[in-house]
């Protein structure tokens, strides 16, 4: 849809810190035990991201917060998505683009 239309390396860095939410959470979680860590340029940055992506989550509907746990948190492939959790190819692939862009806007790279 062009209505999420974006630049095609802005949507690859985007996809990326999405399919990785659910490990860099886990990661700040572990980091978070260890105070000397909690001022390091790299926890700083991943937790800035985590909760950039918490707050486009937040905005969105039940539905499309399950869509999302299944495409980027489970990871999902659309052909699975469509035969196991109910999303048709076009529900998929514009979920996917809408977070994606959605989350692009809180990012600032857009």
């Amino acid at each position: 849809m062009k209505k999420y239309k974006l630049p095609l390396h802005i949507k690859n860095y985007v996809k990326t810190e999405l399919y990785d939410y659910k490990t860099n959470k886990k990661i700040i979680s572990e980091l978070e035990k260890d105070n000397k860590f909690k001022r390091t340029r790299t926890y700083l940055l991943t937790l800035q991201k985590i909760n950039r992506i918490d707050k486009v989550l937040r905005n969105l509907s039940k539905e499309d917060k399950e869509a999302i746990k299944i495409i980027f948190f489970e990871k999902h492939s659309q052909v699975y998505a469509e035969m196991n959790d109910n999303l048709t190819k076009d529900m998929y692939y514009n979920i996917m683009n809408k977070m994606i862009y959605l989350t692009a806007i809180e990012f600032e790279l857009i």
